[in-house]
């Protein structure tokens, strides 16, 4: 998948079984016939790993220990996923696999996996902003909606921009952590009612102020005290965008007045040190957003 790095691309189950439990877990891995093919690919920042899996044309068992300190989320882009004996996940859906139990994982000929991975105090931190539990348990999604937004937006926006890192990463770890709880989390709870305009301004200064820190949605919700569920709906409601578009609204915003001042050496100095780091998916937006190119913007300053 693009911008994903290869980490592996063997017909050694030995190889293959020692790999992938260095980014996992260790499991045993038991082929079950000799198309064996493993293949891992991965993209991964500070608080959010992505990877794709698959092992070939025939089906494979893997039986992984407990993960203990962060939760799996696996969607079939071909073939089929089978857990335990009774939960099927065919393609274009997904499965949370949790970090408590010893999953017994079947890979149907020819599955391939994308598979998000996040850690169990990013969860717990989201699910204590929203006022529910960080209790999510193996199984298909309650509401698949939230969670497929947020894949298309990941494997279409984050992963070809290399948007992972901080502090870009900070805002997608986030942004996803919500999507999961809204997706395979327990019912949200009943929301206090909040004047909109009020939370929104409340955000926006929170924003304003901290642009250049590694901040995303859970941090703006807290700052403007609302659930990030009620912020993001907020934000559509009186500004027609979402809190982390404003949020990077703001950064290249402040790139462009820095360009103008002359308080750079070189566009990439300041779009680096505002966390803009694919320049190319950079200058595309500077210039639908303000017309003219940032080294223009530079020389101009």
């Amino acid at each position: 998948m693009e911008s994903m790095t290869v980490r592996l691309d063997t017909r050694d189950v030995d190889l293959a079984r020692a790999q992938v439990a260095g980014s996992d877990r260790p499991h045993d891995l038991t082929p079950r016939g000799p198309a064996f093919h493993a293949r891992h690919a991965e993209a991964s920042g500070d608080e959010l790993g992505v990877f794709s899996l698959s092992y070939g044309g025939d089906p494979v068992q893997v039986d992984p220990v407990p993960f203990g300190d962060f939760v799996l989320f696996s969607r079939p882009l071909a073939g089929e996923l089978t857990v335990g004996k009774d939960t099927r996940v065919a393609t274009g859906q997904t499965v949370a696999l949790d970090a408590r139990s010893a999953h017994a994982l079947t890979f149907g000929p020819g599955c391939r996996l994308l598979t998000v991975k996040l850690p169990g105090k990013l969860l717990a931190r989201a699910a204590a902003a929203s006022g529910r539990t960080a209790d999510i348990r193996t199984g298909l999604a309650i509401d698949p909606g939230p969670w497929d937004a947020v894949t298309r937006f990941v494997v279409r926006e984050v992963l070809p921009h290399g948007l992972l890192k901080a502090p870009f990463g900070t805002s997608v770890a986030q942004l996803v952590a919500v999507a999961a709880l809204d997706s395979f989390g327990g019912p949200a709870p009943t929301r206090r009612q909040s004047n909109a305009a009020d939370v929104v301004g409340r955000a926006c200064a929170y924003i304003d102020a901290h642009a250049g820190a590694a901040v995303g949605l859970l941090d703006i919700a807290a700052a403007a005290d609302v659930a990030p569920r009620t912020l993001q709906d907020h934000f559509r409601e009186q500004l027609g965008t979402s809190p982390t578009a404003r949020l990077r609204q703001v950064r290249l915003e402040r790139v462009h007045a820095e360009l103008l001042a002359g308080a750079g050496k070189s566009v990439a100095e300041v779009a680096t040190r505002w966390g803009f780091g694919n320049l190319g998916r950079f200058a595309a937006d500077y210039r639908r957003t303000f017309g003219t190119t940032p080294s223009d913007d530079l020389h101009r300053g």
